[in-house]
């Protein structure tokens, strides 16, 4: 089932791609590229002025406060699937 997980937007590389920052159930942080189709936010982000938005994922699973989701493009650090916090894990934004 596809959601929404919070995170920050800054610009990207190339045209129609962000650069896309989160954090993991531990605090721990993750970065990836993202397309725009898979970003909702607000606003134009810039170098200096990231902004707040959300990153379309793929719901797989939850238990407690946590929730398994996969990302549309794989981190750099941990690979597509992460666990985050499940109030990060909206329906619609």
């Amino acid at each position: 089932m596809k959601k929404w997980l919070d995170c920050t937007i800054s610009p990207g590389q190339f045209t129609g791609e962000f650069a896309v920052e989160g954090s993991l159930f531990d605090g721990t942080g993750f970065s990836l590229f993202a397309d725009k189709d898979d970003l909702k936010f607000n606003g134009e982000p810039t170098f200096d002025n990231p902004i707040k938005g959300f990153i379309q994922v793929v719901h797989l699973d939850k238990q407690g406060n946590l929730s398994l989701v996969a990302l549309p493009r794989s981190t750099f650090e941990n690979g597509q699937i992460i666990t985050v916090k499940a109030d990060m894990v909206k329906e619609k934004v």
